[in-house]
């Protein structure tokens, strides 16, 4: 989709939550690197990005590091990205960065910590917190062995995002990384009638950004619902507890990948998804969706 950046004494409506998120993190850059973040316009409308901060949260869980993120009263349309980094030319020698991306350079970025902390974007007029993104080093693709310099990519825009499931790692045929491009690992969830789906129906654990795992897609006409989904291999061994007394929103989203209960990556093979949804009157959903592992040695 075309980016568009401008300057412009057109009104743009006030940002709201949710009009634009965090869209793609690098908090443990390769030795002597720099973090950034890319934020997504998901809105119908533009935005000015001198209405908008970045902030990370203390020890005491408290709003810190604040900085303003342009002086220009620069309009984003709908359906394009920023970056905000500390050092463009690091980030265009290190990462497949498209020459039209729109890279804002702060003197310094808040302290985004290696293993988990929180990235916030603030609006200026008031603080409120417009997104937020609480990550941790856990959220990367289990094979990753080392994530320095890997950037942990949103999988899709509309669900929440501090939800783990919808964040993985970059992928390795991208760079580690896509900033200023839609991500290696973004993934339309349908979201018809159909009440629960496996997608795909063959997936690889390799992280080539591929199909590199599956997801479990469960759409209720009403919150408050519960579920449970538990893996099984051809023999009827259960082999992963996926979900447990999970209460569902009115849109859920879950990935497996190809790991079991105790963090070994499984055989290639067909695999079992038996999911059982109730609500508290006690009426019971059960559903039954076969998979296919292609599983690579780590």
């Amino acid at each position: 989709m075309l980016q568009l950046l401008s300057v412009s004494a057109v009104h743009a409506q006030l940002v709201m939550p949710g009009d634009v998120i965090i869209n793609e993190i690098l908090f443990n850059p390769s030795k002597d690197g720099f973090d950034y973040v890319e934020v997504y316009n998901r809105s119908a409308v533009a935005v000015y990005l001198n209405e908008l901060m970045l902030a990370n949260k203390n020890s005491t869980d408290e709003i810190a590091g604040i900085r303003n993120i342009s002086k220009e009263a620069l309009k984003l349309d709908p359906g394009s990205f920023f970056i905000i980094t500390a050092n463009e030319k690091w980030l265009r020698q290190n990462y497949s960065v498209p020459a039209s991306a729109i890279i804002l350079q702060l003197s310094s970025l808040p302290s985004f910590p290696d293993d988990e902390g929180a990235v916030l974007l603030l609006r200026k007029k008031d603080s409120l917190v417009i997104d937020e993104v609480r990550y941790s080093e856990k959220w990367h693709f289990r094979m990753i062995d080392d994530p320095e310099g890997v950037a942990l990519e949103r999988i899709n825009y509309e669900v929440n995002s501090q939800d783990k499931n919808n964040w993985t790692s970059a992928s390795s045929s991208s760079g580690y990384g896509t900033p200023g491009s839609i991500n290696s690992q973004y993934r339309l969830f349908e979201t018809g009638t159909t009440e629960m789906s496996v997608l795909p129906k063959v997936f690889s654990p390799d992280n080539d950004g591929h199909d590199d795992f599956a997801t479990i897609s469960i759409h209720m006409n009403e919150a408050g619902t519960v579920a449970n989904a538990v893996i099984y291999d051809v023999t009827g061994r259960r082999i992963r507890y996926l979900l447990k007394n999970e209460v569902l929103g009115t849109i859920n989203t879950f990935i497996w990948d190809g790991y079991d209960d105790y963090g070994n990556l499984l055989p290639s093979g067909i695999y079992l998804v038996m999911t059982q949804i109730f609500n508290m009157t006690g009426k019971v959903k059960k559903f039954r969706n076969c998979i296919v592992l292609n599983s690579f040695p780590p």
